[in-house]
Order: structure tokens, then C-alpha cells, then sequence
């Protein structure tokens, strides 16, 4: 995709058999598939497998559904929301440097991919459904698979056998899926017996306000589904990435220190994000390198036009913020690591929908100041507690599954402070 957005353009047309593939990589073709003309665009049929786990979730879902879904959500992301769950990152947060100060004065290795994936687990389970799930190898293991078949079926190969044939890599895709069903059922069934909190996600998906219905078991199931697959596996994938970024860049990881270090020795809270401008940034500038969701896929309805170009209704609409990121008619120097291009006055100038980590228009993830405020308040907590140990070389590859994540595990030594 990289490939074909330098050599091709703004706009390209794949054929694959009577399938016609338009892939965007302009941002105001991008704007108009996902804001301005959005109701004639639907989720692709690329989404179909990711349905067999999620269902019809927030993120798979169309239309009136998808309608009820968002404000179902809206209340759980609400400021004030936030800002309650901010005590969980930070206590996470803070397990997890104990944890490492352990670790670290045996001088081991820190394994950041599952570290990462763990606590992010820990934190969208204790916040979302007021139950902390707590990591497993084999969940681990399940959805790698998972998520792997997934993007196997939509992305790479448009020739395989039906999801219900017994081949081995079928069976084994099914086994994963019963094992994730499994836990998630439990939650569900945990908050049945037993809601302490009737304030969370779960509660308000079981009795929402207002005039909107509760959700049945199968609705129930591909939420929690969802939220736990998409709301812990995007930003541990930032996570990691961030740590292999500083690697390279030992200066940006002190100038995060030094943010950091102005605030004191005092524990980090909610009020903070306000001064952490720059580790901010940082988050930013690791998502437009590495979009946790690199690929996006719309079908239209009805017959539009793009720019100069017809599009027959059917037709799949392709876009990726990975290549829209780096493209460089819209960034300067894109390959370069730079947080200082999202200091506010210079984002400011930047072309809307060039940077689109968490989409755009109506369906703009409902949870990114969420994911913010936890990617950001994890990582200044770490770098004030903890530093890389120099010299280290960190060569990761990219993996464009369902989500881009690292290929190989980030495993890295640190010091601490």
C-alpha cells in the first residue's frame, strides 16, 4: 500500500475479479467517505470475519444500530468519566513499576508486547466492566491467532475456504474464539450476580437511561467483545511502539523526563495531561508512524464521485492512515520522528484528515480521549519511575494484521531512575 500510494497517487483502482477497489490516499477524498457524504458509505465486506468475533459491535455495525450503540456509549466517555478512570491507569500503572523494579534489579529483560497487553487488558476490563481480567498466556496466544486468521481472510488472501469447513487453521480459529467467549461470558455473568458498580459500560449496556433498550445476551456478548478486544490491543500496540521508538531517539526520551520532572516527585492524577503536553505529542507522533488501525474499508451505496472520479454503487473504498501519515505532500520529512509537528500552532496548519489515528466523521472512535489519556498518563508515569538502558538496538518490523503491531516482541532493558 505504501508502494502504490508513492507510485500512483491520489486515487487507484484495483480490479479483482468483478470486484472494483478504489484505494484514497488524498485527505479530502478521505473527508468525503467518512464526513461529508458518510450515510452512503457502509462498512466493507472486508469486516465480515471480523464479525465471526465480534459480532455486531460498535466497530462492525451500520446504520440504526450502530446509532443506538454510540449513545449507549456516549455517558462511559463523558469527561467526568474519564477522569474517574484515570485513577485505575495510575494504579495499574504503578503495580506494573513494581513489578519491573523487581525485575530490573536481577537485570532482566523487560518483555514491553506482553507487559503492554496485560495491563491494557487490566485497565479496559477494571474500567469498562468493573472486573479486572487478568492476563493468561493462553488468552494471549487466542486472540494473536484470532486476530491473525482475521487478517489473513480480509486483507491478504481473497481466496479461502469457508469459515465452517475443518481445516486446521479453521478449527483452530474456532478453539481460539470459544476460549475468548469463555471469559467473556464470565464477566457478563460476574456482573449479573454481583453489579457494585452500576455506573460502567457494562451496567449502562444491561440498563441504559432514557428511552433506549437494553441489549440482549448476543448484543451484550459482541460489545464486551469488542471493547475488549479493540480497547486494550490498539493502545498496548502504541505502547510498544513508543519504547521502540525512544530506543532511537534517547534525547526525546529525556526531554519526556524532563516534562515529567517539573511536576515533581508527587503521584501523577487526571489534572496533569494538562502539563504533559509533550508526552502527548509523542503519543501522536507514534500513531502517525504506526496507526494502531492502519487500514479502513467502506462500501457505497448508491453511485458517488470522488474528486473527477465516478464511483459505480459497490464499489469497495479503501484508505489507510498508515500511508495518508506519511505521505509527503501533506508531511514534511514523514519518515522522520519528529513530536514537535504536533506542538499546537504547527498542528494547527496541518490539512484535515491527514492524520487519523482514530478515524473520522460521525464514526471518530468514541473512546480516543480515553486511549489519550491512558497512553499518556502510562507513559509519563514509567519514564519518571524508569529510563532505557543505552546502546540498546530495537529493530521491530511491522505487522499489518487487524491492527498494526510490532512483528517480533518488544523486549528491552531498562534502568531505574
Amino acid at each position: 500500500m505504501l508502494d502504490s500510494a508513492e507510485e500512483c497517487g491520489d486515487i487507484l483502482l484495483f480490479k479483482m475479479l468483478n470486484k472494483k477497489i478504489y484505494f484514497l490516499n488524498k485527505p479530502e477524498y478521505i473527508k468525503h467517505v467518512l464526513h461529508t457524504n458518510h450515510k452512503n458509505y457502509h462498512k466493507s465486506p472486508g469486516y465480515k470475519p471480523l464479525r465471526l468475533v465480534g459480532g455486531m459491535g460498535i466497530f462492525t455495525s451500520d446504520g440504526e444500530l450502530w446509532l443506538k450503540q454510540r449513545k449507549l456509549y456516549q455517558p462511559a466517555f463523558s469527561h467526568q468519566s474519564i477522569k474517574n478512570y484515570s485513577g485505575i491507569v495510575i494504579n495499574n500503572t504503578n503495580e506494573l513499576l513494581n513489578e519491573w523494579k523487581v525485575a530490573i534489579e536481577k537485570g532482566d529483560k523487560i518483555n514491553l508486547s506482553e507487559y503492554m497487553m496485560r495491563i491494557t487488558m487490566g485497565i479496559i476490563s477494571e474500567t469498562m466492566f468493573s472486573k479486572r481480567v487478568e492476563y493468561q498466556t493462553g488468552m494471549w496466544e487466542a486472540m494473536n491467532y484470532v486476530l491473525e486468521w482475521i487478517g489473513d481472510r480480509a486483507l491478504r488472501n481473497p481466496f479461502v475456504l469457508p469459515a465452517k469447513w475443518p481445516t486446521k487453521k479453521n478449527k483452530r480459529f474456532w478453539e481460539s474464539t470459544a476460549l475468548l467467549n469463555e471469559i467473556i461470558y464470565k464477566v457478563i455473568d460476574d456482573k449479573k450476580k454481583d453489579n457494585s458498580n452500576p455506573d460502567d459500560l457494562l451496567s449502562r449496556f444491561m440498563n441504559p437511561e432514557g428511552d433506549l433498550e437494553g441489549l440482549s445476551p448476543k448484543e451484550l456478548r459482541d460489545e464486551v467483545m469488542t471493547i475488549f478486544v479493540a480497547g486494550h490491543e490498539t493502545t498496548a500496540n502504541v505502547l510498544m511502539w513508543t519504547f521502540h521508538v525512544l530506543t532511537q531517539h534517547p534525547e526525546i526520551e529525556e526531554k519526556l523526563h524532563e516534562e515529567v520532572k517539573k511536576l515533581g516527585d508527587r503521584e501523577l492524577n487526571y489534572e496533569d495531561l494538562h502539563h504533559l503536553l509533550y508526552t502527548a505529542q509523542v503519543c501522536n507522533e507514534v500513531m502517525r508512524l504506526y496507526p494502531p488501525v492502519w487500514h479502513l474499508g467502506r462500501m457505497n451505496l448508491e453511485a458517488d464521485k470522488i474528486g473527477d472520479y465516478e464511483i459505480p454503487p459497490g464499489s469497495h473504498v479503501r484508505m489507510s492512515p498508515l500511508t495518508t501519515h506519511r505521505h509527503p505532500n501533506y508531511w514534511e520529512n514523514p519518515e522522520v520522528f519528529n513530536p514537535d509537528r504536533f506542538e499546537k500552532e504547527q498542528y494547527d496548519r496541518q490539512k484535515p484528515f491527514s492524520f487519523i489515528p482514530f478515524g473520522g466523521g460521525p464514526r471518530l472512535c468514541a473512546g480516543r480521549n480515553f486511549a489519550m489519556m491512558e497512553m499518556v498518563l502510562m507513559l509519563a508515569k514509567i519514564v519518571q519511575k524508569v529510563k532505557l538502558a543505552p546502546n540498546q538496538k530495537s529493530e521491530v518490523e511491522m505487522a499489518p494484521l487487524m491492527t498494526l503491531r510490532p512483528k517480533q516482541d518488544v523486549i528491552l532493558q531498562f534502568e531505574l531512575r
